[in-house]
């Protein structure tokens, strides 16, 4: 039976089974929702206007800049990609409002086929956000273990948390190989105005990580992967943000403190950050035959101010990805499972120790 979702928490039916279905703890009643939308639909369907209207005063300082810069058209690329960027975010809102008058007048929004409809919406919005990275601003990227997705789902996918761009690439990895994915996701990203209003219409959780009780946050997660179909993956950064040597120390020091018995493996990490269990098992519980997909990748860097992405554009070397599917059958009860997935994370951790330098010829373009 599912957790009863308290007053505070906004639900809406969406499964076959017409179970209720929470997207946030506190992110996602009617009135939060508007709030947000006030602001970031105007803003996203001024902006691309103004974008239109300035692309070409844009290119020409741009390009001026690049060749002073002597930069290989890092300025142009990201302008236009900008105008890109915000043609999809409108182009997936107005979308969004062409489903909801289709299926909400038929009393249907929560129906099988207006989930399939959203999917195909939010498929449509990242492999085009990707294709745009890759033609524009030079961010080719490939697969390792491709055979790992063919065999279908439902699938529990652990990603490496590297870059701002991981959900976007992962979402569009899983859909060429035709699954749905059910994100858990940090509630910030909600200020997305597409993924927003569509991630409110499928299967995600919008996570808080600062709340002070942490119990609705693992109960609402456990609920999004207890009714997993064939032809989806429920995916989660268990690193829970992104990596840096501050974060890694802070999070051994944590670990001294929480689970002493976990430090020594956490300190043979160079890479990736310690797994945050606690979200992670709540999947495993709520999903006991379900598969794992250790999905890695190598080539992305965490660009934390527009100086760094434009420094690194067109993107230097390619994105390799590489996938590891381990049958359920081969992960160990639960008293041993967390020492196990420490171990797991530690080969993690050695790929891309032993990948980083040079990119793979073996890697598929995609």
């Amino acid at each position: 039976m599912p957790v009863s979702a308290p007053p505070h928490r906004a639900v809406l039916v969406v499964s076959a089974m017409h179970e209720p279905r929470v997207w946030s703890s506190r992110d996602s009643t009617r009135r939060e929702r508007w709030r947000r939308r006030i602001f970031t639909v105007p803003a996203i369907l001024t902006g691309f206007l103004a974008f239109v209207v300035l692309l070409i005063p844009a290119l020409v300082i741009g390009g001026i800049v690049d060749l002073l810069a002597r930069r290989r058209g890092s300025t142009v690329r990201l302008a236009i990609y900008a105008v890109w960027w915000a043609g999809l975010e409108s182009a997936g809102v107005l979308w969004a409002a062409v489903l909801w008058v289709r299926y909400s007048l038929l009393g249907q929004l929560d129906s099988r086929n207006s989930l399939h409809a959203h999917s195909r919406l939010q498929r449509w919005w990242s492999t085009n956000l990707v294709r745009g990275a890759r033609s524009l601003l030079g961010m080719a990227h490939g697969l390792e273990g491709r055979e790992a997705l063919r065999v279908g789902g439902p699938l529990i996918v652990l990603a490496r948390h590297g870059s701002q761009g991981d959900a976007l690439l992962v979402a569009s990895i899983l859909a060429t190989a035709g699954l749905r994915p059910r994100f858990v996701l940090k509630r910030q990203l909600l200020w997305d105005p597409c993924l927003d209003v569509v991630g409110h219409r499928l299967p995600n959780y919008f996570v808080d990580r600062n709340s002070t009780d942490n119990r609705p946050e693992l109960d609402n997660i456990a609920r999004l992967a207890s009714d997993l179909e064939d032809d989806e993956a429920i995916v989660i950064f268990p690193e829970g943000t992104r990596y840096s040597e501050a974060k890694r120390k802070q999070a051994i020091d944590t670990l001294g403190t929480t689970a002493p018995g976990r430090v020594a493996s956490a300190r043979r990490l160079r890479h990736v950050l310690p797994i945050r269990t606690a979200g992670l098992l709540s999947i495993l519980d709520a999903a006991p035959s379900t598969d794992l997909l250790f999905l890695n990748h190598v080539g992305v860097h965490d660009f934390r101010t527009l100086g760094d992405l434009w420094r690194n554009v067109p993107f230097p070397v390619p994105i390799r990805f590489h996938a590891r599917r381990i049958s359920r059958n081969e992960t160990p009860g639960a008293s041993e499972v967390v020492d196990w997935l420490d171990t797991r994370w530690e080969e993690f951790d050695d790929w891309v120790a032993t990948n980083t330098s040079e990119p793979s010829s073996s890697a598929t373009a995609s």
